[in-house]
């Protein structure tokens, strides 16, 4: 009998799991994916957004400012990269001055500092603003963070604490059992728990609608992004969105905007489109084109057109996407149903999902935790356990590393400067890599300009050293996506020595 399953593993579940681990509970995560955020949270923009636009007295507003308020301390707990930087919302002319407004007024209503501006005080805070801009809204809260590095550190504290976490593990079902508990099917297990978090994402209206008569929908909407090169990271060091608007070619954005990652590149995106496939997490043609066609109509408008002129379509080093999870209630959907106590839903949770999954949690949790009668447990752990990533080292402290542990001497990824000490760590903490993109999320190996063209053999094989598996059986992300699907040759025995 568990206390708690959580089903999913992105942003929303990994930061449940991480609050139930607060308690002396047995909790269990179950996530069909071959990794934790192998899904939409990956696919996300990694702005932690101020507050200031969503619907005020929204689950959405109220969560928004909450979660973004504890993402600095959230952070350096957890030994997360996060950088309050701002963001600008630019207007070119007065019709989008009036969103301006209309936007700080919404901030206003959430509480939320904004400033409007016009553009003489624009260049006080960005001085190479593009001409044509005309003013905008100042928002000095808005953050970046990396999505992916924050889930697995929740993942990762979580585990320290007692959490388990079953991967490659898909939910057919939840049912009402016996006592009032639920009963949660897979392929090859069945497991009893008084309390069910539905944290399933674009999944989560299916086992919702199977407990309860109060039903929604999830509608999928494709968001994807492009990655420049790290060398123009150093003409911006704000976030810069137009106003929303329609979107060339169709679909729409609340704001298609230009944001420097805490990894040193710049992520460019995104759009919105609907999707019929609730597992999407690719990359098309279509939307790819939508994003540069307006990248290259707004570029003049971007501070970094100051140094770079047109559109680089040639810094483009890699693209990426995800499915959000868009309700049809238009706003997140949290707790339990009426006819379902003990179920309690995540669902619906889209932009600005990432920055308000950790306070959702906080209260989704309270549910059970003040139900029972629980208290926190003596020995929670609050941190966790990590190499120090080399990159980001002075040279003091890379000798001191490499005099600790020689593998730090080792580099695997010239790109992002990765070391052998850094890959193995991944694959060993708590919820470790076990394929190539698991230890590209967790490291930056095969991030760079080559995209993994010169360390992903090296990675490949550190992989089998820790796992003990042969190569035949490493994937790049789980499930058959081998990465070498056949021996090339088979040395005679002589031939070995």
């Amino acid at each position: 009998m568990w206390d708690a399953i959580v089903i999913g593993a992105g942003i929303s579940g990994c930061s449940v799991a991480r609050e139930l681990s607060k308690y002396d509970l047995k909790v269990l995560v179950l996530e069909k994916g071959h990794d934790i955020c192998a899904a939409t949270t990956k696919g996300n923009s990694a702005t932690v957004h101020a507050g200031y636009d969503p619907e005020p007295g929204s689950n959405k507003a109220i969560y928004n400012v909450r979660g973004s308020r504890m993402y600095p301390g959230l952070c350096a707990e957890l030994d997360v990269p996060y950088n309050k930087n701002g963001m600008i919302i630019f207007a070119t002319n007065e019709e989008q001055m009036k969103e301006v407004y209309h936007l700080k007024e919404m901030g206003d209503r959430n509480g939320v500092e904004t400033k409007v501006c016009d553009r003489a005080a624009l260049l006080e805070i960005e001085p190479d603003m593009g001409e044509g801009v005309i003013g905008g809204l100042w928002v000095p809260d808005s953050g970046m963070v990396c999505p992916y590095s924050l889930c697995i550190a929740l993942a990762e504290n979580a585990a320290w604490n007692g959490v388990v976490f079953e991967t490659s593990t898909k939910v057919d079902s939840v049912e009402r059992a016996e006592g009032g508990c639920w009963t949660v099917r897979t392929a090859s297990d069945t497991y009893t728990t008084r309390y069910v978090f539905n944290c399933a994402g674009t999944y989560a209206d299916r086992f919702n609608n199977m407990v309860s008569k109060d039903t929604f929908k999830i509608i999928p909407r494709e968001g994807q992004h492009l990655i420049l090169d790290r060398e123009l990271a150093q003409y911006t060091k704000v976030t810069i969105c137009q106003t929303p608007e329609l979107l060339p070619g169709g679909g729409h954005t609340k704001g298609m905007g230009l944001m420097p990652s805490v990894d040193g590149t710049i992520i460019l995106g995104c759009n919105a489109d609907q999707v019929d496939d609730p597992d999407f997490c690719d990359s098309t043609q279509e939307g790819i084109d939508k994003i540069v066609d307006y990248f290259e109509e707004k570029w003049k408008y971007l501070p970094i057109s100051k140094h770079v002129p047109k559109f680089p379509r040639d810094a483009v080093i890699t693209v990426y996407g995800g499915s959000r999870a868009h309700p049809d209630r238009d706003d997140f959907i949290l707790g339990e149903p009426e006819d379902a106590p003990g179920f309690i839903n995540l669902a619906g949770i889209e932009s600005p999902g990432v920055t308000a999954a950790p306070a959702i949690a906080v209260d989704m949790v309270k549910i059970l935790t003040d139900r029972e009668g629980i208290t926190p447990k003596a020995g929670y752990k609050p941190g966790r356990q990590v190499k120090p990533c080399f990159r980001t080292m002075t040279k003091e402290e890379r000798r001191e590393a490499i005099a600790a542990d020689p593998d730090y001497a080792k580099i695997v990824c010239r790109c992002e400067q990765v070391t052998e000490a850094e890959i193995r760590d991944a694959i060993r903490r708590p919820v470790g890599a076990r394929s190539i993109s698991g230890v590209k999320m967790r490291t930056r190996a095969g991030m760079g300009r080559c995209q993994g063209g010169f360390c992903s053999t090296r990675v490949l094989q550190i992989l089998c050293e820790e796992l003990g598996k042969p190569p035949l059986e490493i994937t790049q992300s789980g499930g058959h996506s081998n990465v070498l699907v056949s021996k090339a040759c088979e040395l005679e025995e002589g031939e070995r020595a």
